[in-house]
């Protein structure tokens, strides 16, 4: 599934001190984008292509440098920072639904083959979705599975960020009480995919809707940059580097010919 670059090739089995973050595709695009902003400002090497039938191709240039344009990106792509023992999987094609299970499956054995120290799966949620105890106080929530270490669960729960709270099932009959990830893509699916195979998850995801997320990429970011420490903070404002392909992300400014 990976297709590394030209001398880019490592053993899977020597990234087992490394954290692995992945963006899932849902609302908003909060993931990918934070994915993004993460890999612009850690400067991370492009390790690999990742060929599966999931992804609508698609190219263009060089989304965090606009002036040496090292290559062309495409639909998938899997980034190394070496220095800060990150591995990042980005994705950027939009994604066929009949093979999201065999992805994921696929994606799940290789990263029980890698056996990461924390797993980040970054997401979003609608906002008109949300139960009346979500309206008020922080957009922010999160999640673990079932075989996250106790001190990672620790070290969330100092932070004092948020659960995400479990809802009444409305398709089964009771009064059973589940996670409901709406808007958030395969979001569920990996859930139940790591906690079977007893992959420790942790998902960070925020309430949004379509349109200008950066506030909730950067609420987002921010949150993890406070229990990871990627970058450095200056009264309070982490030091991202914003990606070179967000100049222009609605487009190009209207011509003044027009007026």
């Amino acid at each position: 599934m990976f297709v590394f670059l030209k001398d880019k090739s490592i053993e899977w089995s020597s990234l087992q001190d490394y954290t692995f973050i992945l963006p899932a595709v849902s609302v908003g695009n909060i993931g990918q984008l934070s994915v993004d902003l993460l890999i612009s400002s850690l400067r991370c090497d492009k390790l690999a292509k990742v060929d599966h039938p999931i992804f609508v191709p698609v190219v263009g240039s060089d989304p965090y440098d606009d002036i040496r344009e090292q290559g062309l990106m495409t639909a998938a792509e899997l980034y190394i920072s070496k220095e800060k023992k990150l591995v990042i999987l980005q994705i950027r094609g939009l994604l066929i639904k009949e093979f999201c299970a065999d992805f994921l499956a696929k994606l799940v054995d290789w990263m029980k083959k890698c056996s990461f120290t924390k797993t980040i799966l970054l997401s979003s949620l609608y906002n008109y979705e949300r139960v009346d105890s979500q309206l008020t106080g922080s957009p922010f929530r999160y999640t673990i599975t079932s075989s996250v270490k106790s001190t990672v669960e620790e070290e969330l729960k100092n932070l004092q960020w948020s659960a995400l709270e479990t809802r009444r099932s409305v398709w089964k009959e009771g009064t059973e009480e589940i996670l409901f990830f709406p808007g958030g893509g395969y979001t569920n699916m990996l859930n139940k995919l790591c906690g079977k195979m007893n992959i420790p998850l942790v998902t960070l995801l925020i309430f949004c809707a379509e349109g200008d997320n950066i506030p909730g990429v950067l609420l987002i970011t921010g949150h993890l940059n406070r229990w990871m420490n990627f970058v450095p903070v200056d009264n309070d404002t982490p030091g991202w580097k914003f990606p070179a392909s967000w100049k222009l992300f609605f487009g190009a400014p209207p011509p003044l010919t027009m007026y």
